[in-house]
């Protein structure tokens, strides 16, 4: 698939050139230059981009720092690091002048340094600001090498920071500014093509979303047919206006099933994250209608639509009224709306689940639904009555369950709870190494 990408550029100004010879080997890629030698402008630049490219680029380290907190947690973002290459040039410079016996180094990671050092069969020593450099801290920068200076003769700094360098430079201080290399621009170039691209294709898969309508109620208020057709064009217009947010193609299956088709990332961005889906307490409030959804994600339109309907089953078996996607790797996700949402596989291969469900002779779905829940709400006590809601079963089945993970040790009794004066008291069960399983 040909993805055509564009990238807000943020750095300084004499970058420009370098980083245009590097993006013409990419085509697939547009850069979107804003360019500034004032760190500050960092953070006017990211609001500017962010909303109208694919991803951002920083010239370095301390622009991204700087501009951090105005990035979009879904826009990929990347900076520029500083690797051994631009090291050697700037060693190169300042040997070229003087032989310096200690090197006061920021902003790139000591294993560079030792690496430039050893082969360079160099023999100076080096001091290395620890922190990060931004904007911040660049008076602090500045004080730490000057330091480091009036204590070591014939020495230099070697900084990451145009900034830095020119303030070095009017207290008289001998230094290189550490300026990425095209090599160092070009790797992180291919990163971010990578990415980009997965996260693009993985934006334009198909979704299909299947609507399960609880007609139950329908049944009892409405005792005309007319009655009834009038609640039904009342519900397709409420699934109309929600397939609208989505830019959704909905059709009607039957009275009490409709499918929707959109992509993940109009998915995504309208349900924040998957954290919301209004459409359940809209319906349930305006028309007094339970709903049940399932989404199905896939790389191809079979896969979605097979998904779709599974996560619909796992909907309806959590008791309706909720929502459950199924993703192209076949885990479970849900309900939506949830702060803290089950995870669980569709289908188990977890061999020392599979053995134990094989000994109870127990679906293994059903354990591993069971440990995804207990998990979420950290409950590792629990009744049959607190089984059957977790798994959308009877109190009975839930017994029948239970007594045969007790035989084969995946659970015990740690207690009993009685709750009134009539009736017997029910048994606290407890998962027997939880964590390992």
């Amino acid at each position: 698939m040909d993805v055509h990408i564009k990238v807000g550029v943020i750095g300084p100004l004499w970058m420009k050139e370098l980083l245009q010879r590097c993006f013409n080997l990419f085509p697939s890629m547009t850069p979107i230059f804003r360019l500034s030698d004032q760190l500050s402008d960092a953070v006017v630049f990211t609001k500017d981009l962010r909303e109208q490219v694919d991803c951002l680029l920083f010239s370095g380290k301390a622009p991204y720092l700087t501009a951090r907190m105005e990035i979009p947690a879904h826009l990929p973002s990347f900076y520029i690091p500083l690797k051994g290459s631009g090291l050697y040039r700037v060693l190169y410079l300042l040997n070229k002048k003087q032989t310096l016996s200690h090197i006061s180094f920021d902003g790139i990671q000591v294993p560079y340094i030792e690496i430039a050092r050893q082969s360079l069969h160099e023999s100076f020593t080096y001091s290395h600001f620890n922190e990060l450099v931004h904007a911040e801290n660049v008076d602090e920068v500045v004080e730490y090498h000057k330091a480091i200076i009036e204590n070591n003769p014939n020495s230099a700094v070697i900084t990451s920071l145009k900034l830095i360098s020119e303030r070095l430079s009017d207290l008289g201080i001998i230094n290189k500014w550490l300026k990425p290399t095209e090599e160092d621009i070009i790797v992180i170039l291919e990163r971010l093509l990578l990415s980009t691209t997965q996260r693009k294709q993985k934006e334009t898969q198909i979704v299909f979303g299947r609507i399960s309508v609880d007609h139950s109620t329908l049944m009892k208020d409405f005792t005309t047919e007319k009655q009834l057709q009038k609640r039904i064009h009342d519900i397709y217009k409420s699934l109309l206006n929600f397939a609208e947010q989505f830019d959704a193609y909905l059709t009607a299956l039957n009275d009490a099933e409709y499918l929707f088709v959109t992509n993940r990332g109009t998915f995504e961005r309208i349900t924040e994250g998957y954290k919301s889906l209004p459409l359940l307490n809209d319906v349930k409030k305006s028309l007094n209608i339970n709903l049940s959804i399932g989404i199905g994600f896939g790389t191809t339109a079979f896969e979605s639509g097979k998904n779709a309907r599974f996560a619909l089953y796992q909907a309806q078996d959590y008791g309706g009224q909720c929502g459950f996607i199924v993703r192209e790797d076949r885990k479970v996700f849900g309900p939506i709306d949830l702060v803290s949402p089950i995870k669980y596989p569709l289908s188990i291969t977890d061999a020392k689940l599979l053995s134990l469900a094989e000994k109870s002779g127990i679906n293994a779905v059903h354990l591993e639904k069971a440990l995804a829940m207990i998990k979420r709400n950290d409950q590792n006590e629990f009744t049959a009555q607190d089984v059957a809601n977790m798994l959308g079963i009877t109190v009975r089945s839930a017994h029948r369950i239970l007594q045969a993970w007790l035989d084969v040790k995946i659970v015990e009794v740690v207690g009993t709870e009685k709750l009134t004066s009539r009736g017997r008291p029910r048994q606290v069960f407890s998962m027997i190494n939880n964590e390992e399983l």
